[in-house]
């Protein structure tokens, strides 16, 4: 039996205050870690088109802006297609396109802003040979290309997506090198 006086009674209010408090500020640590160390990247919002002698291919860049490194970089691209049902419905398929370096093991950090770091480790490119113009044509399809990463501290991962449904979405140029996406 608990005794039951006010003394016993302030020490068990305080007690499970301090308990609940305690868990309370512990999920908001837990959630605030998980948001600010899980990987982070930018993927730009055109390709490009680049002819070399009678060789056509597409480039995809993308930019780690996170604090820590990123490891085990996956890079999927695919083909989306929208099949119209009526009614304003659609049914979704996706192929899998080829791209010639899709595993990535390492991606360093991103210098701080200071640093000025003329080799860009943190930014990398991709490339197909796949005619996506052709793809793009249709109004129906559209490009998406998906990007799987683990952060180098904790290892958490996370998806990065970006589509690409129009023939606009294509510049006939190179991306300049750097984080910035510029043609």
């Amino acid at each position: 039996m608990l005794p039951t006086s006010p003394e016993w009674s302030f020490v068990w209010q305080e007690f499970l205050i301090d308990i609940a408090g305690g868990i309370i500020g512990a999920f908001i640590f837990l959630f605030l870690i998980l948001f600010l160390l899980r990987p982070k990247i930018r993927i730009a919002g055109f390709l490009c088109r680049i002819t070399k002698q009678s060789d056509i291919f597409y480039k995809f860049k993308f930019v780690n802006i996170s604090l820590f490194s990123a490891h085990e970089i996956k890079v999927e691209l695919h083909e989306f297609n929208r099949i119209p049902k009526g009614n304003g419905e659609f049914n979704y398929d996706l192929k899998k396109l080829e791209l010639v370096n899709s595993h990535l093991p390492y991606m360093p950090r991103r210098p701080f802003f200071w640093v000025k770091d003329p080799s860009h480790k943190h930014c990398f490119t991709v490339r197909t040979t796949v005619d996506i113009q052709e793809i793009l044509s249709n109004e129906h399809n559209a490009i998406l290309i998906r990007i799987t990463l683990k952060h180098g501290l904790t290892g958490l991962s996370d998806v990065f997506e970006q589509e690409f449904a129009e023939i606009a979405d294509i510049k006939e140029s190179d991306f300049k090198p750097g984080p910035k996406f510029a043609v």
